[in-house]
């Protein structure tokens, strides 16, 4: 695209002829080709087209040399994925500001322009610099997705707080007419888990008003906010994270509650109580009553139809670790969770470690074939088919949620 617009400027940027003029419109697809383009570099190559546009239109004073809202909005959401996207976003859109406070009416800021320079803070942790740019547009302006948007920010970096006072605003807006504004089952959701994100001791009570508010609206009529998987996971979580001592019996609770609700459970469900369960350590009777739990979740899933995946078998690993205290029963269960996880393909180095950590050498070496005598050995080291399913980022679990009911 790039060498199609030399050639275009080789041709055409210095041309009498009104016909033959250059316009603006070939920088824009130049643009847009970078902003669809993956790479940290496609937003400052994007940029640099920008440049070279404005240093043309000042050099000929050729009118459609000028660049207008399509071009900066491109140059913007070639930034999104840029560590600096949302500094730069920022600094594109006042520029567009300052464009049209100088009579440039073409590079006057819509909708889309303000939409993506959200994202691109959203995306680089400036969500109260996307709340900013939330507030400057007119309320008739806004929607239920660039909402959702600035929220799902907030949920990225678990600031609950923040996250319930734009929902309210969304809530605010829509009583007051603007119906596109009104909250939908992922607001709730989204927003439960900014605050099971959260540090506050206060997550577990602020979840569950949002759950039963999104099941009041629902049961209101309003079928947007039917609840789904990822309200109970959030809530789920928060009361892993919490720490109290029925956290198990709670999160057992919940589920059945979903169940009563035509919820059908998935594999991040289970997944979150397996997880809950390696996480109990205030009692043998606890420990003794998590553990249970956690192989009755474990042994129920394939009569049930689910697969277990590489977060199900860490979570295993941890269970074993932290629950099992007779050394013959702890070996063989490793022994299990090894041989299970590299049969489908799920064994990782959290895995490998925990199994380094609670065995000997000899025993360590008798159940998969390597030695850990000077250093734990690599997942590189086994058979590649016995990890080819692994998750290498173990806060998949969080994404998992995110997208447990089909919803992006």
């Amino acid at each position: 695209a790039e060498k199609f617009l030399d050639k275009s400027e080789d041709l055409f940027l210095h041309s009498t002829n009104p016909n033959d003029a250059l316009s603006n419109i070939v920088y824009n697809l130049v643009i847009d080709a970078w902003s669809r383009r993956i790479g940290h570099k496609s937003g400052e190559r994007a940029n640099e087209v920008l440049r070279r546009m404005i240093k043309n239109y000042k050099q000929t004073k050729n009118p459609s040399l000028r660049p207008d809202v399509i071009s900066y909005t491109g140059v913007m959401k070639a930034y999104v994925t840029h560590p600096d996207g949302g500094k730069e976003a920022l600094q594109i859109l006042d520029e567009m500001k300052e464009q049209f406070k100088s009579g440039n009416v073409n590079a006057k800021p819509d909708f889309k322009a303000y939409a993506v320079a959200i994202d691109a803070c959203v995306r680089n942790g400036l969500s109260i610099e996307a709340e900013r740019l939330l507030d400057e547009l007119d309320d008739s302006a806004k929607n239920q997705t660039i909402f959702n948007t600035v929220m799902n920010g907030y949920r990225i970096e678990g600031r609950g707080q923040e996250a319930e006072t734009v929902l309210k605003r969304m809530i605010e807006l829509a009583d007051r007419g603007y119906r596109r504004c009104s909250p939908n089952s992922v607001s709730f959701g989204v927003c439960m888990e900014a605050w099971g994100r959260s540090k506050s001791r206060l997550k577990v009570h602020a979840c569950k008003e949002l759950l039963k508010q999104c099941v009041s609206r629902y049961q209101s009529g309003d079928s947007t906010c039917k609840p789904n998987l990822l309200h109970f996971h959030a809530l789920a979580g928060a009361i892993t994270s919490i720490g109290s001592q029925d956290r198990v019996s709670d999160v057992l609770s919940l589920f059945e509650k979903m169940e009563e609700q035509g919820i059908k459970p998935n594999r991040v469900t289970f997944n979150i109580l397996i997880k809950t369960c390696a996480s109990v350590f205030e009692s043998e009777d606890a420990k003794k009553n998590a553990l249970q739990v956690a192989i009755s979740a474990f042994n129920s899933l394939e009569s049930l139809g689910i697969s277990a995946d590489s977060i199900t078998y860490t979570s295993m690993a941890n269970v074993i670790k932290h629950l099992v205290n007779h050394p013959d029963e702890k070996l063989n269960a490793f022994k299990g969770i090894f041989m299970r996880s590299c049969e489908h393909g799920f064994l990782n180095q959290h895995i490998i470690n925990v199994m380094a950590e609670c065995t000997t050498a000899e025993q360590f070496q008798a159940i998969t074939g390597m030695s850990s005598i000077e250093t734990v050995p690599s997942i590189d080291t086994f058979p590649s088919e016995w990890s080819a399913f692994a998750t290498v980022d173990h806060t998949a679990q969080a994404r998992q949620a995110n997208h447990a009911d089909g919803t992006n």
